[in-house]
């Protein structure tokens, strides 16, 4: 598939997949190949499950990378208050258009818009590149969206619209306004921004995916929604549980990941100068 067609996926399909399935009465059920379906539903699982039990096959490698990720965000907590600042002084209608693109491509709806588009179109046209896509995309949300959910209610950081600072929490609060670590918008963003580059080969088009996450990073700030700090690590747990996802999904494209693979059955056979051991696979 070439990169132009890939290129009208995520511009056409991903916000057209629903209404095109359910218009298309045509198509009969028999169209759909049952068995992909459950074989995809396997997989969804047994990549959610691998990657949230990631944490107890990481290597130390993989803990320095984690330490990595809170050393960095606790120091972007000290840029937090001017970083607010300079996005106080910003205001005209082209910030203003910036901020409402990334609040959309960063709402629950873009992730469910996003995911059964794609996977929707590749089951209609029988599409192994789109329907894998949507896949990964549903998966890398579910990890990340959950991880996140309750990091934000059990944190209970103050949003910096309700200006008592960076450092102010109260943890499990029913209130919006304590629900700003991480961000939630910055974590769709970039699963969205981390699948799509991953999927095509053009530099071109991995740097205009790439750059859509950064579009929700400016508009979050500028609304004053989050601080600098809550957007880094929201983006920190998608790439971390996106890349866990993609793994997964490209080792488990051709097999069941729930089947035990072939083992060897040894067994002990007499030989002419003794015994001999025989593997049986």
């Amino acid at each position: 598939m070439n990169y132009l067609s890939k290129a009208v996926f995520i511009l056409i399909f991903s916000t057209m997949g629903f209404a095109a399935y359910a218009m298309n009465d045509s198509i009969s059920v028999d169209s759909i190949n049952k068995q992909k379906i459950t074989s995809d539903a396997i997989r969804f699982v047994d990549g959610v499950a691998y990657t949230v039990s990631s944490p107890i096959r990481w290597k130390g490698s993989d803990w320095l990378k984690v330490g990595a990720v809170l050393g960095g965000t606790a120091l972007l907590t000290t840029l937090d208050k001017p970083n607010r600042n300079f996005w106080q002084d910003r205001n005209s209608k082209v910030w203003d258009g910036i901020e409402r693109a990334g609040f959309h491509y960063g709402k629950p709806y873009a992730a469910f818009i996003m995911t059964g588009g794609f996977y929707l179109t590749g089951l209609v046209i029988k599409n192994e590149w789109a329907r894998e896509t949507g896949l990964m995309l549903g998966a890398a949300y579910l990890t990340s969206g959950a991880l996140q959910t309750l990091m934000k209610t059990a944190v209970g950081r103050a949003r910096p619209a309700t200006d008592v600072g960076p450092w102010a929490f109260d943890p499990f609060s029913p209130e919006a306004g304590y629900h700003s670590f991480p961000s939630g918008h910055m974590q769709i963003a970039t699963v969205s921004a981390l699948v799509l580059g991953h999927r095509v080969k053009s530099p071109l088009l991995k740097a205009l995916f790439y750059s859509t996450a950064g579009v929700t990073l400016v508009s979050r700030m500028y609304s004053d929604s989050h601080w600098l700090s809550d957007m880094a690590f929201g983006g920190a747990i998608s790439w971390f549980c996106t890349k866990a996802i993609v793994r997964r999904m490209e080792e488990s494209k051709y097999r069941n990941p729930f089947k035990k693979q072939n083992q060897i059955t040894w067994t002990v056979t007499p030989a002419r100068r003794g015994i001999g051991l025989v593997g049986v696979f």
